[in-house]
């Protein structure tokens, strides 16, 4: 996703709230979802990265808004878009996230929702 801070916090806070309320409000964000499949020679699946950025006396929030990994879920690993992004996550950091289910947030079941230490909030979820 492209564009001004602004929009693209307009852009993916609409895309998020689909569920519900956003624990709090987004202060920055980035979004790009990638296709697997062309949907003609079968189901084409899906993989969507979120990066979120929130204010730090939000987090409390946000980790009281997201349920724990449900136990269909493996334990989570380190996927990459399939071209690099900046704002994603590297692997080190992926290492010290805390992690959540991703299904109220992103409505679907498989993937997760990591927490860093210092407030950042990624989001990894898939269709399969």
């Amino acid at each position: 996703m492209t564009g001004t801070q602004a929009e693209r916090v307009a852009a993916v806070s609409k895309l998020l709230s689909k569920r519900g309320p956003l624990p709090g409000p987004l202060l920055d964000a980035h979004f790009v979802e990638e296709q697997t499949g062309d949907g003609v020679l079968g189901p084409s699946d899906f993989a969507a990265f979120y990066a979120l950025t929130v204010a730090p006396a939000d987090l409390a929030a946000w980790r009281a808004a997201l349920p724990t990994i449900e136990a269909q879920n493996t334990t989570p690993q380190y996927p990459t878009p399939k071209q690099p992004l900046s704002w994603w996550l590297t692997h080190d950091d992926f290492l010290k996230l805390t992690f959540y289910s991703p299904k109220s947030l992103t409505g679907r079941s498989n993937g997760w929702v990591g927490i860093a230490p210092d407030g950042r909030i990624f989001a990894y979820a898939f269709t399969m």
